[in-house]
């Protein structure tokens, strides 16, 4: 990539260059890079707070959607582990010599169908292919095994793309009835495209079903693949919002409890249909959450008004946070979690527009599953769903006025679905916000939240849904407290699928890449403080005497401001100790953030420091060059009036911790 400065000078001392990674800095409308910079101006006034930034504007979205946890987060490695459905013909190869496989319907468990192998004196099985194995790391796992007839060796081997064994194991099998079959084995040796094989051998017939491998690190922590969960890890989130989106409207949540082979086969109808053993269920999301210190939001399905309906999501949230002497309380302690989860956050569905609701049959929805968890869930926040387009504001705004009493958050949907709309729609949905932020204070329940549980510039994830990202979180540090929290859509995704709905992460069954929008989330999440102290928009002519910003602030005229160019806002932390202000710039020209500190919390000694991503608009990191656009970061020389010299497109956070 070629290198850019980023300079920042100082009317004190406040200077020094530095290089950052970018390339092929387009030219977006008519402004050209090559044009006169122009300034924004941050006057920061440490002893006057705006207002407080709640922490759950950095929350996250986990939806079972382009294998972003089947084949993704989840680590088990083996791809239709149960043949059902079409399973066997997606991702199966069967092989024999004197002998034959078939795929028979036969009752296993919560499944229909096991694979037969029949050996007459050959071999038969199966195989897949494009499985990882890494060097010196141990993978473990189980088949269950039943045999019909004589007594077949069955052997399961791992073998490396260029053809050469990796790993061979005996399955023993010593009874006449269903029987799991434990194993394991470590590989010497890397590979990305090996295969795994079962094979019959000698004369007989058995059954297999439900084969299980994973590596054996992951299988004990939780069974989460150790590098989506460190990226996971990275980005800090407060709360994490699951099952959905779309995919909580259908969710059998009781299909996911219990033993793994007797969980029940479900593919996943709304997003494209690929199967889904419910292996990541409830416990395995709370064990997620548990591990990252993050909150969960569960989102209960609510397709309708019968008493059924109503009490299947009920028993979820008695799963969730019964005591374990009660009827749900024991089933979650036989499932090894004895001690209630204490979910705090419940969401009434998801976009149940989509479903076919008015806002009155859903208000409906709210006053009935709400009123049941006042009940059942007292201390619970419950979070129902607002519009999911900026532009229909009747929906929110009947939701409020006749379902308020009976849900404290409303949880509202903004994305941008044009890149080219990277800030003008930001712009947009700032007036949506701020628009249904007066309806909710002027209304009989002005106690009630915003949540923004979707957004994202969605059809993108080069650099301008970085820009975008950036955007975004400094519109809600300003909108907070009246919204106080937020999570981006989608959170993982796999590179192979659809690629419609763009992503934070995007991995293959080895490695990932970020999405523009996760450095510039990782980085403002990273320096999260708590007090909006000021904030500013948009940029005006420079002048030759730029103090008079400042100095002359009652009289001058400030020309030729211009929206659009410049985003930023100041904040300190609680104790007071740390001033962080972060900054966007739009544009593909050269902009100036000029700051002014006063009052009697700005330090008198600081360690400042500098952090800053720039890129084009259309560069995009990558498997092969993950780090593509990432932050570089640098000591200042504090001062209490500085410039900052914002190059095209570029995102910066500078941080004034008092030394």
């Amino acid at each position: 990539m070629k290198r850019r400065q980023f300079l920042v000078n100082s009317t004190a001392v406040l200077a020094g260059p530095s290089s950052l990674a970018t390339s092929n800095l387009e030219v977006q409308g008519t402004v050209a890079a090559t044009a006169d910079p122009r300034v924004a101006v941050l006057l920061v006034d440490t002893e006057r707070i705006i207002g407080s930034i709640d922490e759950r504007i950095y929350g996250h979205f986990l939806e079972h959607i382009n294998h972003s946890v089947v084949d993704g987060l989840y680590a088990e490695q083996i791809r239709g582990c149960g043949f059902e459905g079409k399973d066997f013909e997606t991702y199966w190869e069967p092989f024999s010599e004197r002998g034959g496989v078939e795929n028979a319907d036969v009752d296993f468990r919560n499944g229909k169908k096991s694979v037969r192998l029949r050996c007459e004196g050959g071999r038969a099985g199966i195989r897949q292919g494009r499985v990882y194995v890494a060097a010196g790391q141990e993978y473990d796992g189980s088949l269950w095994v039943k045999k019909e007839a004589g007594s077949p060796r069955l052997i399961l081997r791992v073998i490396g793309s260029n053809g050469a064994p990796i790993a061979s194991v005996p399955l023993a099998s010593a009874g006449s009835g269903w029987e799991e079959i434990p194993y394991s084995f470590s590989s010497a040796v890397r590979d990305t495209q090996a295969s795994v094989e079962l094979a019959a051998e000698g004369t007989g017939r058995l059954l297999i079903d439900y084969f299980s491998m994973m590596r054996a690190d992951a299988r004990r922590d939780g069974m989460l693949r150790p590098d989506l969960l460190q990226a996971l890890r990275d980005l800090a989130p407060p709360f994490i919002r699951w099952p959905g989106g779309s995919f909580a409207s259908t969710y059998k949540w009781k299909d996911g409890i219990g033993p793994h082979v007797s969980r029940r086969y479900t593919p996943n109808t709304f997003w494209g249909g690929y199967s889904d053993y419910y292996g990541f269920g409830t416990d395995e999301f709370m064990g997620l959450c548990r591990k990252l210190g993050s909150e969960p939001l569960i989102v209960l399905p609510a397709p309708g008004v019968n008493p059924e309906q109503v009490q299947y999501a009920m028993d979820w949230v008695r799963y969730l946070n019964d005591p374990s002497a009660t009827e749900w309380g024991k089933v979650r302690a036989s499932n090894g979690h004895p001690e209630p989860y204490g979910v705090r956050y419940f969401q009434i569905d998801n976009e149940p527009m989509n479903n076919g609701f008015t806002p009155d049959a859903y208000a409906e929805i709210v006053n009935l599953y709400g009123g049941r968890l006042r009940q059942i869930a007292p201390g619970a926040r419950i979070v129902a769903c607002g519009q999911k387009r900026s532009n229909d504001m009747n929906w929110s705004q009947r939701i409020i006025d006749l379902a308020g009493k009976n849900f404290d958050i409303l949880g509202v949907h903004n994305y941008e679905y044009e890149p080219r709309g990277f800030e003008t729609g930001l712009r947009r949905i700032g007036h949506s916000l701020s628009t249904l932020r007066d309806y909710i204070r002027a209304s009989a329940h002005p106690r009630i939240e915003i949540g923004v549980l979707e957004w994202n510039l969605s059809r993108t994830y080069d650099w301008r849904a970085g820009l975008h990202a950036a955007g975004s979180l400094i519109l809600y540090e300003q909108l907070s407290p009246a919204v106080s929290m937020s999570c981006p859509a989608l959170l993982m995704r796999n590179t192979t699928d659809d690629p419609t709905w763009t992503s934070f992460i995007y991995h293959d069954h080895v490695s990932w890449f970020p999405g523009s929008a996760y450095p510039v989330e990782k980085l403002f999440r990273a320096h999260y403080a708590e007090r909006h102290l000021a904030s500013t928009s948009g940029t005006f002519r420079d002048i030759p005497n730029r103090k008079q910003f400042f100095d002359e602030i009652a009289t001058m005229k400030p020309e030729d401001w211009r929206p659009g160019s410049v985003d930023a806002i100041a904040a300190k932390s609680a104790d007071g100790r740390r001033i962080v202000i972060k900054a966007v710039n739009y544009e593909g020209q050269r902009n100036l953030l000029y700051v002014r500190l006063q009052g009697n919390g700005v330090p008198v000694q600081a360690a400042a420091t500098l952090h800053t991503m720039s890129a084009g608009l259309m560069d995009t990191a990558s498997l092969e060059r993950p780090d593509a656009i990432t932050a570089v970061s640098r000591k200042l020389t504090y001062a209490r009036e500085f410039t900052v010299e914002l190059e095209p497109y570029t995102v910066a956070v500078v941080e004034i911790p008092a030394v």
